[in-house]
């Protein structure tokens, strides 16, 4: 049992040394701060505070002229406020985890998480772990993984989407679904957290769906202002219109995808957003600037050694992508700008495929086989039980609506 004498800086200096064991004096000002004196003459301060059904004894510095009371009152108040803020206190340094044991930090738990449910499982990866480092982790990464509240995920998703120097409500969409992604991971090895603290979290609303689709003119304009700037980023936004495909994919294509022969381009199920892969039979005119493609790039020699190289590959870094694609999009709408006549209304690089899309359904292709183009999965014939026994591709389908669509966009480039 405690001595109930308070401490003072005086009687610590007067207390009497057991005659065995130690003693214990608590503090009247800090509460769970204590001197503990030994037969050997060492006062040493201890924290005592219990924190989810357990005892926490926390050692804060023995005393001596450079760590008196003062220090301790400090030093014990600073933790006690990183306990109530759910902080780890009692970690030691180089201390690993029994995550079974239901204790732990974010930090302790993404780093687990992050090795073994996404790297290398996710096409996402990168993205996902700057996303905790950048974000995440510097915010919660030192709170104890199951003080994590609805309200500090709330926080969290505000301060990305509205404290940087411009507002980032996509980023802070991100970022919740990441962490949420984390603690459903998580939620089973935490016996001492309630709820997914990021269900009913506040998060940035969507942006409306954009239904920009661009006219006739406007898509001559683009066509043509793409024509005159050539290669790399011209025949980018060309191959966009003529096959509809995803800016990623279109970047991401190697020459071993094409098969010139059989007039095709299939991009592989680990490129393809949904992960399933997508044959897309190239138009007269999709063929013809893929040729083209191949030539410029310096691929048209041999084709084994050139395989697995990008179609748009960088001039510096063959196994990247080209880089810049935001200047020359920016570089080629204020051409097409001029081309018209006119500033067009704001449209994105992802508003082409939309307007492939619609162009398609106004040459009355069927929404199965459009979707099938796309490589959506949202189709009425691929739901339910279609989802499971229909596995028909609409090759020949496909060929023959881009082909439709290849003609519409020479004769809609024809009459500017």
């Amino acid at each position: 049992m405690g001595n109930k004498v308070g401490l003072t800086d005086a009687r610590i200096a007067g207390l009497a040394l057991p005659a065995q064991g130690q003693v214990e004096y608590p503090d009247n000002l800090v509460r769970g701060l204590r001197l503990r004196v030994g037969k050997s003459g060492i006062k040493t301060y201890i924290l005592r505070k219990k924190c989810h059904g357990r005892w926490l004894n926390l050692t804060l510095g023995r005393h001596s002229v450079r760590f008196k009371l003062a220090d301790a009152r400090k030093k014990a108040r600073d933790l006690l406020v990183d306990i109530e803020q759910g902080k780890d206190v009692a970690k030691k340094e180089g201390e690993k985890r029994k995550f079974s044991s239901g204790i732990g930090t974010v930090r302790e738990l993404a780093e687990v998480y992050l090795a073994n449910e996404v790297r290398g499982k996710k096409r996402s990866a990168v993205e996902i772990e700057r996303s905790f480092n950048v974000y995440i982790l510097p915010e919660i990464g030192d709170r104890l993984a199951d003080t994590i509240t609805r309200g500090d995920v709330s926080k969290l998703n505000e301060k990305v989407a509205y404290e940087g120097k411009r507002p980032t409500p996509v980023q802070a969409r991100n970022v919740h679904r990441y962490l949420s992604s984390f603690y459903s991971w998580a939620l089973p090895r935490l016996d001492s957290l309630p709820a997914h603290p990021c269900r009913d979290a506040w998060c940035p609303k969507p942006p409306a769906a954009r239904d920009r689709v661009l006219t006739d003119r406007e898509l001559a304009a683009l066509w043509h202002s793409a024509v005159v700037d050539g290669y790399p980023f011209g025949n980018f936004v060309q191959q966009l219109i003529l096959t509809g495909q995803r800016r990623s994919e279109v970047l991401g294509a190697t020459l071993s995808e094409f098969d010139l022969n059989a007039r095709t381009w299939t991009v592989p199920g680990n490129r393809a957003k949904n992960g399933k892969a997508n044959i897309i039979p190239l138009s007269a005119p999709a063929l013809a600037l893929i040729k083209d493609v191949i030539n410029k790039a310096g691929l048209d020699g041999d084709d084994a050694a050139h395989a697995e190289r990008l179609i748009f590959a960088s001039q510096t870094t063959l196994e990247n992508a080209v880089s810049g694609i935001t200047r020359s999009w920016n570089r080629m709408r204020k051409r097409a700008d001029e081309i018209i006549g006119f500033e067009m209304n704001h449209y994105r690089i992802h508003d082409i495929r939309r307007t492939v899309a619609t162009g398609l359904q106004r040459l009355g292709i069927p929404l199965v086989v459009s979707e099938a183009v796309l490589n959506h999965q949202s189709g009425s014939a691929k739901t339910g039980v279609a989802a499971v026994y229909h596995h028909h591709h609409f090759t020949e389908e496909k060929r023959e609506a881009l082909a439709l669509w290849g003609n519409e966009v020479a004769k809609i480039a024809s009459k500017t």
